[in-house]
């Protein structure tokens, strides 16, 4: 990205400069990203120059594709038990908040009362994965927990069913409520979602 030109252009009273440019190269870089997450990559790239952590934002809304995609592609490819093993035990949501890099990139136990569930299809035809269920659950403090499973139960009772999914933790992200409440919430992909007895 041009960053640097930026000052230079505006006080040569230069008109060129706008969004659409900034948005074009921002689209540039991460096809440029998403090109060097090889097949064989972890789940989760901790090290070097491609780590996800350096580019993941807690507090904001936005997960970049090509992290999204690659995780739910290895998730895909991996057996429910090989997930399960992952697992680092219970999600500890206070730690979490205090430091959330501790806790990202890594398998998590979450469980709670399923608030919402909803499929959504991916627009992309070479997408691995064609459908996640996008949920809300809400733990035993009635806190919400966001997640995004690839597969989960026939049949769920939303605000009744506990569930539980081992999921990998992406970050905080915060948001208003319909209320106006400003909320912040973990944000987890798993593989399946459970009903939880």
């Amino acid at each position: 990205m041009r960053w640097f030109l930026l000052p230079a252009v505006l006080l040569l009273g230069g008109c060129a400069y706008s969004l659409d440019d900034e948005v074009l190269d921002l689209r540039a870089e991460i096809a440029q990203l998403e090109k060097t997450v090889p097949p064989e990559a972890p789940i989760w790239i901790s090290e070097g120059p491609d780590a996800f952590d350096r580019v993941i934002d807690d507090f904001s809304g936005r997960v970049p594709d090509y992290i999204y995609d690659h995780i739910l592609r290895k998730l895909n490819a991996m057996k429910a038990e090989e997930v399960d093993a992952l697992s680092r035990g219970d999600f500890d949501r206070s730690r979490c908040l205090t430091d959330p890099d501790a806790f990202r990139g890594r398998f998590w136990c979450v469980r709670g009362v399923v608030g919402d569930l909803r499929a959504e299809d991916s627009r992309d035809p070479r997408a691995a994965v064609r459908r996640v269920y996008s949920g809300i659950l809400f733990d035993g403090r009635t806190r919400p927990v966001l997640f995004h499973v690839i597969q989960k139960p026939e049949v769920l009772t939303l605000r009744e069913d506990t569930v539980e999914t081992r999921a990998i933790f992406v970050k905080m992200i915060e948001y208003t409520t319909r209320s106006g409440r400003r909320v912040t919430a973990p944000f987890l992909i798993g593989k399946i979602l459970r009903r939880y007895l």
